[in-house]
This record gives C-alpha cells, sequence and structure tokens, in this order.
C-alpha cells in the first residue's frame, strides 16, 4: 500500500467525501438507473418508469450505505431532454440530498439538463458526465451558462491508450479532436469540483493504462478519481461466452448439460448449478475490476447496473477495510466515523 506525495484534494458533496488518500476516505459507488432496456423504465423517451420498483432499487442502495458507510452517487441515464426532466423531477421527490451524475451519449439532452437542473435549483447536486474529447460548443456553452460546477473529466485518448496519452488528454490538448486540454475546458466550464476519470478500455486496447491512470491522476493532479472499470468486464469478447442466453445458451456450458456430477457439485439441480457457473464467471471478475481500482487508489467506482448494489458495496467495503489499516503504517486514519473500519470489523 502507499501514501501519494501530492496533497490530496477532498470534495464535499452535501456530506459525501471524496477524494484524500487512500484509507482516509471511504470510496464512493456510482449506481446506474435508467440504463438502456432497463425493466424499470416504461417509456424512454418520455421518461415514464415504475416508480415503486425504481424506489426500491435506490432505497436498497442507501440501506446498505448507511450498514457499510460505503456512500452512493446516483448515475441517471438518459437520451432525451424530456426524459431527464422526468428522472430528476423523481430522483428529487425520494432522496433531496445525495449527488446524481447526468449521463448522455445525447449531447443535446445533456445540454438540456444542465439548463434544467439550473433553473429547479438542482444544480449542486448535479456532476456532468462527461467532459471528454467529443464535448463541443453547444455543451460547453450550456455547462458555463449553469450554475453545475462538478463533472467527470475523461482521460481518453483514442489515439494512445497509454498514461502519456491520457495525461496528454487532460493536461496539453491538441489531441481527441480538442485544441484544450479536457481540464482547461473543464475550468473554462466553471467546473470547480473535477473528478477524474481514466476511461476504462476493453482487454487488449488499453486496459493496463486504464488501471495505471488512476496512480497517475492522483499522483500528478492530486484530484479525486475513477472510472467504470465494469466496462472492461462487458467488452470482453471470451467471457460473453459464458453468459449466453436462454434461446442461444453459452457453448461453454452446453457441454455440461445433462451431467449429474455437475449438479451434484453446485449443490443445485442441472439447471440452477447452470445458472450459478454462469453468474460465478460473470461476476468474479466484475467484481475483480473494481477491487483492483480500490486498490489502486481510485475513489469512485462506476460499477454499472444498479442491481449490483450488494456485490459492489460488499468488495469495496472489504477494500477499504485493508486499505484503511494499511493507511495506519504512514500515520493516516480514517477522516470519517461512518469508515467501514469502524464498524464492520
Amino acid at each position: 500500500m502507499f501514501k501519494f506525495e501530492k496533497e490530496q484534494t477532498v470534495l464535499d458533496f452535501n456530506g459525501t467525501k471524496i477524494g484524500g488518500q487512500p484509507g482516509e476516505y471511504p470510496r464512493v459507488l456510482g449506481a446506474s438507473i435508467f440504463y438502456n432496456k432497463h425493466e424499470t423504465v416504461i417509456d424512454d423517451e418520455k421518461g415514464i418508469i415504475d416508480k415503486d420498483r425504481a424506489e426500491a432499487l435506490w432505497n436498497r442502495c442507501l440501506e446498505l450505505s448507511d450498514q457499510s458507510g460505503i456512500q452512493h452517487f446516483c448515475q441517471i441515464i438518459s437520451e432525451t431532454p424530456e426524459a431527464f426532466e422526468s428522472y430528476f423531477q423523481w430522483f428529487d421527490s425520494v432522496d433531496n440530498k445525495t449527488a446524481f451524475l447526468m449521463d448522455s451519449s445525447n449531447p443535446g439532452a445533456l445540454a438540456h439538463a444542465c439548463e434544467y437542473v439550473t433553473e429547479v435549483g438542482l444544480a449542486d447536486r448535479a456532476i456532468y458526465n462527461s467532459i471528454n474529447g467529443s464535448i463541443g460548443p453547444e455543451n460547453i456553452e450550456a455547462l458555463k451558462n449553469s450554475d453545475v460546477d462538478a463533472a467527470i473529466v475523461l482521460a481518453f485518448n483514442p489515439g494512445d491508450p497509454s498514461v502519456r496519452g491520457r495525461e496528454q488528454v487532460l493536461t496539453s490538448g491538441g489531441v481527441a479532436g480538442q485544441e484544450k486540454s479536457m481540464l482547461a475546458i473543464a475550468e473554462e466550464c466553471g467546473i470547480t469540483r473535477p473528478i477524474l476519470d481514466t476511461a476504462a478500455t476493453p482487454l487488449g486496447l488499453g486496459s493496463g493504462g486504464s488501471f495505471r491512470e488512476i496512480l497517475a491522476c492522483k499522483a500528478i493532479h492530486g484530484l479525486p478519481t475513477g472510472g467504470a472499470y465494469h466496462n472492461m468486464t462487458v467488452s470482453w469478447p471470451w467471457l460473453k461466452r459464458w453468459r449466453g442466453s436462454k434461446k442461444n445458451p453459452s457453448l461453454l456450458l452446453q457441454q455440461y448439460e445433462g451431467k449429474d456430477l455437475l449438479a451434484e457439485q453446485m449443490g443445485h439441480h442441472h439447471s440452477g448449478g447452470l445458472e450459478g457457473l454462469k453468474q460465478a464467471a460473470w461476476t468474479a471478475p466484475d467484481i475483480g475490476c473494481n477491487i483492483m481500482a480500490a486498490t489502486l487508489g481510485a475513489d469512485l467506482i462506476m460499477y454499472g447496473p444498479i442491481e449490483n448494489c450488494e456485490a459492489a458495496t460488499t468488495a469495496i467495503a472489504f477494500t477499504d477495510i485493508v486499505l484503511a489499516e494499511a493507511a495506519k503504517e504512514f500515520g493516516l486514519e480514517p477522516q470519517v466515523d461512518t469508515h467501514p473500519l469502524f464498524h464492520l470489523v
């Protein structure tokens, strides 16, 4: 374990602290909701949702945060301005404190989100996701003219996935389609609470740089850092073979069909054993990549679908306890009394 020489910035989001030296503050988790084909969404154009189901999912995140000390941000995903408005209204009705990420692949929807949260007084809780190489003038102006002061700043360099390439995007400009660097754009937009995202890239296409960049971001900039490392598992072709579907079962699992031995070993009937094996194959690297990131100092772990809150919270609480114990040798102590070291050991 280690301590960064660079002084580490700690940001405050309505009492949720993020940043600092490893072991000082618990990691913060980002839970994605209303993503593509999410079962809570009835109409993704208008933002009509099953409110009871969505609230139950978010309440479970809050319960786990209360139990573990691992706090959550809500990552709200939308592709339309109208749906963003609906989702923000819903979230504020069930939680009037927690910060949320505004996430979309539609630049126009994100620009509208900046305007809307400013208009309704939610900008202090909103985190723009993200300032990256594809950000255009419309979104830069929308951020400038809004009250949003927090954003994810993405260290993605399509031409160079190395640490040097990622740092060029953050600090040098002239890469990733932008004349200015990502941090310069963030400053221009009035972002005073930046969170650096090391840009999780697929295995074989710079995944190692995604992890090494955590160390670089913390050591060079001293800013809160993180990413959506689960995207590495989602994009792993070999792992997808284990997932399969009811209609097209995994080729790797078909060989086990009808074998009593597997069912006995798994402690289930055939179908339960196969499903258990398939789920374990998928879950192991999905959790492992986040533990790797947290151990390297990542402050924000965007773990994907909100339904995965149980596994993510357990894994990161474990990691935070280990980090806090190790940090004592450097003279560091947990800075909040809700740290999992104090009530999960």
